[in-house]
C-alpha cells in the first residue's frame, strides 16, 4: 500500500475520485470479458458503485474546498499506484478486482483516521466499508475455481454428471 504520513483533504478526495473513476472502467472491462449473465451483472453493478461513489467524492469535494469540478486532471500524486490494471483474462480480471477492492478499502480506512473533521472521517469509513461489501461480494461470488462463461459452468455440468454416472456404474 502506497504510504500516506499527512495528506489535505483537498487531495485526498482527489485520490477518491481517480480511484474510483479508474475502479469503473475496470470493472466495465471486466464485465465486458465474461460471457455469464451473473457475472456481467455483478460486475456492471459494481462499475456502476464505483460510479456512485465518484459522485460522492465530487459532492464532498465541493463542500470540503468550495469549488466545483468541471474537469478533473490530475497528476501522478494524486493516483492510487497501487491499484492494478484488468488484464484480458477473465479469471485473472476477478482476481485482480479483490486485490484492488482491498487495496482501496485500506486507502480510505487510513485517510479516515488522518482527519480531525467527522464528516471527513465518516465519509472515507462509508467508502471503506463499501469497498468491504464489495470485496465480500467478489469472494462469496467467485470462488477458486473460477467459473466466468456458460460454456465452462456447462463443461463443469458435464464433468459432475459424468462423475456422477460412473459412480453409479
Amino acid at each position: 500500500m502506497q504510504k500516506i504520513f499527512t495528506i489535505d483533504p483537498v487531495d485526498a478526495l482527489k485520490m477518491a475520485i481517480q480511484s474510483e473513476k479508474e475502479m469503473r472502467s475496470y470493472y466495465k472491462k471486466a464485465a465486458s470479458l465474461v460471457k455469464d449473465e451473473d457475472a456481467y451483472t455483478i460486475l456492471s453493478g459494481l462499475a456502476d458503485h464505483a460510479e456512485e461513489h465518484r459522485k460522492r467524492s465530487i459532492d464532498m469535494y465541493s463542500q470540503v474546498s468550495g469549488k466545483k469540478i468541471l474537469f478533473l486532471n490530475l497528476d501522478s500524486r494524486h493516483k492510487l499506484n497501487t491499484l492494478q490494471r484488468c488484464s484480458d483474462d477473465p479469471n485473472d480480471a476477478v482476481r485482480t478486482a479483490k486485490k484492488n477492492e482491498k487495496e482501496l478499502g485500506n486507502f480510505y480506512n487510513v485517510i479516515a483516521r488522518r482527519f480531525l473533521d467527522s464528516d471527513l472521517r465518516a465519509f472515507f469509513r462509508d467508502l471503506a466499508n463499501d469497498n468491504q461489501q464489495h470485496l465480500t461480494l467478489l469472494e462469496a461470488s467467485f470462488e477458486e475455481p473460477l467459473m466466468l462463461d456458460d460454456e465452462q459452468h456447462e463443461n463443469a455440468m458435464d464433468q459432475v454428471s459424468d462423475l456422477n454416472s460412473m459412480k453409479n456404474d
